[in-house]
């Protein structure tokens, strides 16, 4: 489908690439048929899981600062 035709119908009325909850797939739909392809890519999966990353640290950071807190004041 990234040549933009269908490989079952032939249509060249596709949806243009879409993200899924999958980390790094998207999905190009068919409107005629139905038919649908995942597409992944190394780019995106590292992309992906750097930002994870840093949501995870980010949290992290505040749950320490928010354990050590009292225990600093006191």
């Amino acid at each position: 489908m990234k040549s933009g035709k269908c490989p079952k119908c032939g249509s060249e009325d596709l949806t243009p690439l879409t993200r899924t909850r999958l980390v790094g797939v998207k999905m190009i739909t068919c409107h005629q048929c139905t038919y649908v392809e995942m597409v992944s890519g190394p780019d995106d999966v590292k992309q992906s899981w750097l930002k994870a990353g840093v949501v995870y640290s980010v949290i992290a950071l505040i749950i320490a600062a928010l354990v050590g807190l009292p225990w600093i004041l006191s």
